[in-house]
């Protein structure tokens, strides 16, 4: 049975986590923000009819325009408001969003993240300042849910232009497992990368028409097979064309050098161990060439690899928890007597151990009002409104009570039939701690994680938790980088290059000539000023 534990996040814990950051319009935006400010004072029924435009990756679920119907009714009085979402496969998302930018077309609402384009569309101008709509009293809802401290994790270059969704510092990283090819195998919960393993072997032997694991091919391994190790001395960073890792002195204080892929050892050899080793930071590539032969053949262009695994077209596949309880729904449907287990691969959080997970505090996923948009006072409206009320929030998030879903407790809700038909990306728009629900009708052991994962003390600091990179000053470079970069990341990510190494070296060359010494310089500096600056 599951306890308020996994629900209720003390406030402590949410104001030193999440942060949301606004952006102030420029020009003609700020005409539009006066304009709608002007309105809603004199009244919510003098506001003028607007249909925002709203982009979102994935799927669209069949009651989408069920739910904004019943939302433009609900809101009606208040808002005047109608919603045209448009849905892009996840793989083109990040294009189409560049191209609307970069070609001025007008868009209201986006996702954007880190691992997207969100620093660089950022550093391009395409984002608006929001830091304006936080802690604003006429946006209760917003300063109800997002803390200042929260929005200033969530800053960058000291302005915010992101609304943060998350509902736990981190969304734990697992691998969902054919429950019922495990129990027909005769074998015993998979409780290691051995395990996982002979599994797959299994999978090979007796059902060889399926593919034993599904990976995304412009991610491949992703996080499998890392070390699990205490962050301490070193921080990854993004937005740089290619993968950089700061290594700091050991009192944190000074920078002493930023190495990246295919580095000459000569780049090492004054970095204190462990990190003194070329290739120290790409030691799981060996095991993704291990791993690569339970692929399918045309991993590489694989853009939805869920799909195979509820499909039943696969028995493996990766994932985090929060997605599991849907997954497990669609895979029943899908597949007669099929079911979904989830094993939770780094060992630390696994054992649910104290201070298991790095993070930065900082929301993985993000929704920006672009520089296009005409409405931005009228998009945050429609955001206060959804976090005013449980009500409202649970309305995008769940779908329709009665129909959707249930109550089960102040916290926790059922799934019912026609949640089939609305299996919303919650973390592209309503994803917060303090009022996204659980699913209670999961099994007792992921709701043990779920609550571990509500826990502060699950969590510390990684070192730079706090430094966002400006890449204005080498963009030019960092699109080379990054395009070259992609010719080789996704090759062995996969596994598919036994001489992953001397591939590295190769790469790391062309770089060489494109620009990736002025990047690195340009990245200490900056991370060193971040430092000397107060920053940690």
């Amino acid at each position: 049975m599951r306890t308020n534990k996994v629900k209720v996040i003390p406030a402590v814990l949410l104001s030193t986590v999440l942060v949301f950051s606004g952006l102030v319009g420029c020009g003609s935006n700020n005409k539009e923000a006066t304009s709608s400010t002007s309105e809603t004072s004199t009244g919510s029924a003098t506001l003028n009819p607007v249909s925002l435009k709203v982009m979102m990756f994935g799927d669209k679920p069949a009651d989408m325009d069920k739910i904004v119907t019943e939302f433009e009714s609900r809101s009606k009085d208040e808002l005047n408001t109608a919603l045209e979402i448009e849905f892009n496969p996840a793989a083109d998302h990040k294009q189409k969003l560049g191209l609307k930018m970069a070609a001025g077309e007008e868009v209201d609402m986006a996702f954007d993240a880190g691992f997207l384009s969100l620093n660089q569309n950022v550093s391009n101008g395409f984002y608006q300042e929001l830091d304006k709509y936080f802690n604003n009293d006429e946006y209760p809802g917003l300063k109800k849910v997002f803390t200042q401290d929260l929005i200033d994790a969530n800053k960058i270059n000291g302005k915010l232009y992101t609304i943060p969704l998350t509902q736990y510092y981190y969304d734990l990283d697992v691998i969902y497992i054919r429950k019922d090819l495990r129990e027909k195998y005769g074998l015993d919960p998979i409780e290691s990368y051995d395990d996982l393993k002979v599994f797959l072997d299994k999978v090979q032997e007796n059902d060889s028409d399926m593919i034993p694991l599904a990976l995304r091919g412009e991610r491949g391994f992703y996080k499998l097979f890392g070390n699990g190790i205490k962050q301490t001395g070193f921080s990854g960073v993004s937005g740089t064309g290619v993968p950089f890792n700061l290594v700091l002195s050991e009192d944190g204080k000074k920078v002493l050098n930023a190495v990246t892929i295919g580095d000459d050892q000569l780049q090492y050899d004054n970095l204190p161990a462990p990190f003194n080793q070329q290739f120290y930071f790409e030691q799981s590539f060996d095991k993704y060439v291990e791993f690569s032969k339970y692929l399918e053949k045309d991993v590489m262009v694989q853009k939805d690899a869920q799909s195979l695994l509820i499909s039943g077209k696969a028995a493996v596949g990766e994932g985090t928890i929060s997605g599991f309880s849907a997954n497990q729904e669609k895979l029943k449907s899908a597949v007669s007597g099929a079911d979904l287990e989830a094993f939770v691969y780094s060992s630390n959080v696994k054992d649910m151990k104290p201070e298991a997970i790095g993070v930065t505090y900082k929301a993985n996923n993000n929704m920006v009002i672009p520089i296009t948009s005409k409405n931005a006072d009228r998009t945050m409206k429609f955001l206060d409104w959804v976090y005013s009320s449980q009500d409202n929030h649970d309305l995008f998030e769940l779908g329709i009570e009665g129909e959707h879903w249930e109550k089960d407790g102040d916290i926790g809700f059922k799934p019912l039939e026609g949640l089939k038909n609305y299996n919303f990306p919650s973390y592209q728009l309503t994803l917060n701690p303090s009022m996204s629900r659980v699913n209670t009708s999961n099994d007792s052991k992921l709701l043990e994680y779920l609550e571990y994962a509500s826990k502060p003390d699950t969590y510390y600091k990684i070192p730079l938790a706090g430094f966002s990179f400006n890449s204005e000053p080498v963009k030019t470079e960092i699109a080379k980088l990054s395009s070259k970069h992609l010719e080789y990341y996704a090759l062995m990510k996969n596994g598919l290059d036994p001489k992953w190494r001397e591939t590295m070296i190769k790469e790391n060359k062309e770089l060489t000539s494109l620009g990736l010494e002025k990047v690195r310089t340009e990245l200490i500096k900056q991370a060193q000023e971040y430092l000397d600056n107060g920053g940690q």
